[in-house]
């Protein structure tokens, strides 16, 4: 027969260096994501106080189990500061910080004999339950950048298993539910699980965060913040498929600066960025959430109007229209007004497919422009600009 708990600590021992290795793998692989080194190195001192505590055989009231305790300790404050900033925040530790004041005092009294072998291991526990849990909670607040992926969850509930298996030993072994030898074999299990998957939920984290990165980089327009025309394309297509589903009405805008090319050269490029920029803003305004909005070629924007009636839809054109040559763009000393031609066309008559209904609004919007894109303009005048 082997030693079943010298069998587990070696499991415990293990794990911990292979949480190890992800910290470590997870700071030379994304050294420029926020907070990573900081997670990195609470991640390696909270595997290096399991790893003590494992070799110690989880002896609640040893000199080695106090260390690792405070190893845990310094890990855990770490991971809290480095989750903070991962999801955009300040690493301020507040009062957090008092509990390795509070594990100096608990560390005498059990190296002094004041408290037993029970009272320190509940002890130890109440000291590294509040953390963990609130490194969970860090990533349970609703304003974080994260979608609520299974990478999240797995953050969150290896944490608060952390915390509760700590508190239920620890009351087991206080209330002598549990013996020493029950006591040390049952954490060594908790340090075997949360040594692995600790680690493993911050690289599935942060591998979500460029994942999600990079689909807004695909789909997105940088400078706008609104869809490109690869994003819009893919949202159409759903909301196309909706229409003809639900027989439901739909309605494609297509918006052109007119004379745009003059802006960059009479005022400049950064000009042109802060028109555009100003122009995307104020659509979404009037647009609301319900429409798709995308910037799908320099100068034009395009917005889908589910649910719309032809009346409800010009009713939008002119507030837009009217809203956009009132816009005042400013950059540097220059101030300007921009002029902007649109159309619009109906899902089903003009078309049931987004490239059909973006055809027909560019002939649209051409015959309403004429050759207006190709005439030279007197030196005092930018098309409709002041």
């Amino acid at each position: 027969m082997y030693n079943q708990p010298f069998f587990v600590s070696l499991v415990a021992t293990i794990c911990a260096l292979l949480g190890a290795g992800m910290y470590l793998s997870l700071a030379r692989g994304h050294h420029s994501e926020r907070g990573i080194h900081t997670l990195a190195t609470g991640g390696l001192l909270h595997q290096t106080g399991w790893l003590i505590w494992a070799l110690m055989k989880f002896q609640a009231a040893s000199y080695g189990a106090w260390l690792a305790v405070l190893l845990l300790l310094l890990g855990q404050l770490g991971l809290l500061a480095g989750t903070r900033r991962s999801f955009a925040r300040p690493a301020l530790l507040g009062w957090w910080a008092a509990l390795l004041a509070l594990w100096l005092v608990a560390a005498v009294a059990s190296i002094a004999q004041l408290i037993t072998a029970a009272q320190s291991s509940i002890t130890q526990a109440a000291l590294l339950a509040p953390l963990a849990i609130q490194i969970g909670r860090e990533a349970f607040l609703p304003g974080n950048d994260e979608g609520w992926g299974f990478p999240r969850w797995l953050l969150i509930g290896t944490t608060h298993a952390l915390a509760g298996s700590l508190i239920a030993v620890g009351l087991g072994h206080l209330l002598a539910l549990l013996t020493a030898a029950q006591t040390s074999l049952l954490l060594a299990i908790i340090a075997a699980f949360v040594g692995l998957l600790l680690p493993y939920s911050y690289q599935l984290m942060i591998s979500h965060r460029l994942y999600t990165r990079l689909g807004k980089l695909v789909r997105y327009d940088a400078l706008t913040g609104l869809l490109n025309r690869r994003g819009m394309e893919e949202h159409a297509s759903r909301e196309l498929h909706r229409a003809r589903k639900h027989q439901s009405s739909l309605g494609l805008m297509l918006i052109d600066i007119d004379q745009f090319r003059i802006v960059n050269q009479r005022y400049g490029y950064g000009a042109g960025d802060v028109a555009l920029k100003k122009c995307a803003k104020r659509i979404r305004e009037i647009a609301g959430e319900e429409a798709l909005i995308g910037r799908i070629a320099g100068e034009e924007f395009c917005i889908i109007f589910p649910e719309k009636d032809s009346h409800s839809l010009r009713i939008l054109a002119v507030e837009i229209e009217m809203a956009l040559q009132a816009l005042v763009i400013e950059h540097g000393d220059h101030s300007f007004h921009v002029s902007v031609t649109l159309s619009l066309v109906k899902f089903g008559h003009h078309g049931n497919q987004f490239e059909a209904l973006l055809q027909h609004a560019e002939e649209k919007l051409q015959q309403r422009k004429g050759n207006l894109r190709n005439e030279k303009l007197p030196n005092d005048t930018v098309g409709a600009m002041t």
